[in-house]
């Protein structure tokens, strides 16, 4: 599909026939593309599918087979995400379908560019009945100091090195993730996540913007093996950021609902997923689905603790 700014995005669709359940759009994180939701024969997209939702997976430009491509004349930059592609994908989904329920699933820093875009044009807002967040975090402060020097010598100076060798941020060869990245996008989001949430080209100031808006009911999942990208204490402290709002923060591990262990990736990537976590994922769309009611803001929860939680708006 088309974006502002020459933009052409990948955007797949997966649903039965016929789709029963809700609009959902699937939109992956930094060094990350689509198919983090569709690995091989399983994955996200397809479950949701399976349960009747009409599934979008999204790739933004740069990313996947997403126009302009990463490393071609074109700079893909931060801007060209928050203000064209997200804005783009939201406002085609709401006009294909204006009656249905259209509900975000993200993953790492795309939960952080979606709350961008979102804060960026509160008009789309009111289109979204709520948002699942899989280890999104914006601040990294979480964890002992060995891994907080790691995440700033590996994440910070030695991509950004890479970076300016390469002309993008060489993520696959590093092991850092499964895509590489533009260097503008990563600059963006080593800057957003070591201190303020402020735009670095025009100083629009998110945290303050944010302050005046009614956030969607949110269901934010961590692994417990996550001990860097997405660390319980930081997705948690991101929820807080977002304002009082119907919120659920739950953590995957392993002999509390989930049969393993899970870090960053593979809480949407393994095939045990799909008993795991997934089906608390379709209920809780399920549930949104309906009038809304209140909730309140727990802070802390596990897979097998949700039916009996105490929750905060």
């Amino acid at each position: 599909m088309a974006s502002d700014n020459g933009g052409q995005l990948q955007l797949q669709r997966l649903a039965a026939a016929p789709a029963s359940g809700p609009v959902v759009l699937l939109l992956h994180g930094a060094m990350s593309d689509s198919r983090v939701f569709l690995p091989a024969e399983h994955g996200l997209a397809r479950y949701l599918a399976e349960q009747g939702c009409c599934v979008y997976v999204a790739d933004l430009r740069g990313h996947g087979d997403s126009l302009p491509a990463l490393g071609g004349p074109q700079t893909i930059r931060m801007t060209d995400l928050l203000q064209a592609d997200i804005p783009s994908l939201l406002e085609w989904l709401r006009s294909e379908h204006p009656d249905q329920r259209l509900f975000v699933v993200s993953h790492g820093w795309g939960g952080v560019w979606l709350a961008a875009a979102l804060i960026r044009k509160p008009q789309l807002l009111a289109s979204i009945s709520g948002l699942v967040q899989f280890g999104v975090r914006r601040r990294a402060l979480a964890g002992g100091r060995f891994t907080r020097l790691a995440r700033r010598c590996i994440w910070g100076t030695l991509a950004s090195i890479g970076g300016r060798f390469k002309g993008r941020i060489p993520a696959c060869s590093m092991g850092l993730g499964s895509h590489d990245e533009s260097v503008d996008v990563h600059t963006v989001c080593l800057a957003w996540e070591r201190g303020e949430w402020r735009d670095l080209e025009d100083g629009f100031d998110y945290a303050s913007a944010l302050k005046s808006l009614a956030w969607p009911p949110s269901l934010y999942l961590a692994g417990d093996r996550d001990r860097v990208l997405g660390h319980m204490q930081d997705v948690r402290r991101f929820a807080h950021e977002l304002g009082r709002h119907d919120a659920q923060v739950i953590l995957l591990e392993k002999g509390r609902g989930c049969s393993r262990h899970y870090g960053h990736t593979d809480l949407l990537t393994h095939p045990q997923a799909e008993q795991d976590h997934f089906p608390l994922i379709a209920d809780w769309l399920a549930q949104r689905q309906q009038p809304t009611h209140t909730q309140e803001l727990f802070p802390r929860c596990s897979a097998a603790d949700v039916e009996g939680a105490a929750y905060i708006t």
